[in-house]
């Protein structure tokens, strides 16, 4: 705790936004690791539905929907039942496959808009740190008492360095991992849709 303090007063003020979208920017990470779990999308037990709606036990199926919580889960649900109670063909719920994929996109791409900001914002700060550093150099060259100088020397050198790392520090994570989840993100959407063509194929 005692080193944190110490790299906030040597970074100087610009390490304080630092700080706080590092802070953001790892609850973002993990509340994006705990909610990307395939277990959120995908019903467990989904090879049994499957399996009952091909030997044409609708009624089955939609009961284990229905208490089903996951995504894909209450999309299957409204297939059906769009299916069996509305008469939707398979080519309309082909249509509304797309449509409650299209719904999840910004489900499953949560706060990542938020992570690519921290990315590109964090560096800029870090450089703003660095000129304010900077500007604390040029002061020690005005001032006579070289003692005094000396200090305002390498402060100024001690917070530009401090603040262009920790800007990069926190910029870094957060665009690895920015990518990390939308490539994620990315496989998850084409594993619903797979599941919910199939699913719609499989229909009597």
């Amino acid at each position: 705790m005692e080193e944190i303090v110490l790299l906030l007063k040597a970074g100087g003020l610009a390490m304080y936004p630092l700080l706080l979208l590092s802070i953001v920017s790892w609850t973002i990470v993990v509340e994006r690791l705990i909610n990307l779990r395939s277990s959120n999308f995908i019903p467990k037990n989904l090879k049994d539905i499957k399996n009952l709606i091909l030997n044409g036990d609708l009624d089955s199926a939609y009961k284990i929907l229905s208490l089903d919580h996951t995504l894909l889960g209450k999309i299957l649900q409204r297939l059906l039942e769009n299916h069996v109670k509305h008469g939707l063909s398979k080519k309309e719920l082909m249509e509304l496959v797309r449509s409650e994929i299209d719904l999840l996109v910004s489900k499953v791409e949560k706060n990542l808009a938020i992570l690519s900001t921290i990315a590109s914002l964090s560096p800029l700060i870090g450089l703003f740190g660095t000129i304010t550093g900077l500007i604390k150099v040029f002061r020690s060259f005005s001032l006579s008492q070289s003692e005094t100088a000396l200090n305002l020397l390498s402060a100024g050198i001690g917070e530009a360095l401090v603040a262009a790392a920790t800007g990069l520090a926190v910029a870094i994570p957060a665009l690895f991992f920015y990518w990390v989840f939308r490539i994620w993100g990315n496989s998850i959407i084409n594993k619903l849709e797979e599941e919910a063509i199939e699913f719609v194929r499989g229909l009597p």
